[in-house]
């Protein structure tokens, strides 16, 4: 089984149909666009979650008429969907929570709010805390009542409970598939990471999804006795992806292409959030706000969590080098990328690179030198 774009699409289409055959029975949309909304409320309201950002530069052009063009890309590309309706997903969405993390997203909800009913979760700035947690654990409670109006249905504690365990039965497989890269020849490359974990969409059928997960790695073991793979791996850079999402392919194809192999990506969307599982042992709503909030992003200060997530990566993915990749104009990840250089060449003692980019296809050529060069040092 190739794991490659065509295999993402084929999973994708047959989500994608499912959420639409349940959306047409009755069953409400809700759009998310980042890693601190719990969609196991949404699930335990009868509701599907699906999440909105995208990496396309196709719909900036259009979102540029009402943003200013010096955005994230990320924004500026999901806002650009929505404003155009090319977005299948933002089509049928019949509601959006959106988290307020950083100022570009917050404002940019102001004007999506005119497409779509919104509310926007007010997001502490901190983790470490215990006013944190109540003030996070209280916007919770108002996304439970919210769901509870949106779909009729009640959101008990028994609900909740049964979807925490079904999203950490997902996380579980998940983080079983990428434990296969952990080894002295990783098994799979950072592209099919992606098109194995990156199939979603509507996450109307999390049983089917972990199925999806669990049959890629059984497909994926076999490869520790195929000497062609472990030919072909064998004295290529092991690289770490950090930053921002990789909500764009063209700092991983420029990787790959290039000779490295990304072993593991600790963006959002990547171990950073598929790793911190659910407790399952006490009040759901307080469990999911401390999971939840515990998510190391740069939007968070201090931010200590996401230096230690990276030590503990490069050391059980036997990380060669680490690329940081930067959206233009995110300023969190930016700055922070300064602490992140620091700890990963002096406490790591690791090569560490900074790739500043956008969605556009204009730099691709300076990436590829300076990767190329980056890969070198390594003996690539």
């Amino acid at each position: 089984m190739n794991f490659n774009k065509e295999y993402l699409t084929a999973i994708e289409e047959r989500i994608f149909a499912e959420g639409v055959r349940q959306k047409e029975a009755g069953r409400k949309v809700v759009g998310i666009y980042c890693a601190f909304t719990p969609s196991e409320i949404i699930s335990a309201a009868g509701a599907i979650p699906v999440s909105l950002c995208a990496g396309s530069q196709k719909p900036i052009q259009d979102a540029e008429k009402h943003l200013p063009r010096n955005l994230c890309p990320l924004i500026k590309s999901s806002y650009g969907f929505a404003l155009t309706d090319t977005c299948p997903y933002f089509h049928y969405t019949d509601y959006i929570f959106a988290d307020a993390t950083c100022d570009g997203k917050k404002k940019m909800f102001e004007i999506l709010g005119r497409l779509r009913p919104l509310h926007t979760l007010q997001l502490p700035q901190t983790s470490a805390t215990e006013e944190s947690f109540r003030y996070w654990l209280n916007e919770l409670k108002i996304i439970r009542s919210l769901m509870e109006y949106i779909t009729g249905e009640p959101v008990t504690d028994e609900k909740l409970s049964e979807q925490i365990k079904l999203y950490n039965l997902c996380r579980d497989a998940t983080g079983e598939l990428l434990e296969l890269n952990t080894g002295e020849y990783p098994l799979m490359y950072g592209r099919e990471i992606d098109c194995i974990t990156g199939a979603g969409g509507f996450n109307c059928d999390i049983p089917s999804r972990i199925r999806d997960i669990k049959n890629a790695a059984a497909v994926i073991k076999v490869r520790k006795n195929d000497s062609s793979h472990i030919n072909s791996v064998k004295g290529k850079p092991k690289i770490l992806i950090t930053g921002c999402p990789t909500t764009n392919k063209k700092l991983l194809d420029i990787i790959e292409d290039s000779g490295g192999i990304v072993v593991a990506m600790e963006n959002c969307g990547g171990i950073k959030t598929i790793g911190l599982r659910v407790d399952e042992n006490s009040d759901p709503l307080e469990a999911l706000a401390r999971r939840y909030l515990s998510v190391p992003c740069s939007c968070m200060t201090p931010n200590r969590a996401r230096l230690e997530l990276i030590g503990q990566l490069i050391k059980d993915y036997r990380i060669d080098g680490v690329v940081e990749l930067t959206w233009q104009a995110c300023h969190t990840y930016n700055v922070e990328a300064f602490n992140v250089r620091e700890y990963v060449t002096g406490e790591q003692k690791k090569p560490y690179i900074q790739i500043e980019t956008d969605y556009s296809e204009n730099d691709i050529q300076q990436i590829k030198v300076r990767i190329q060069a980056f890969l070198e040092l390594m003996g690539g």
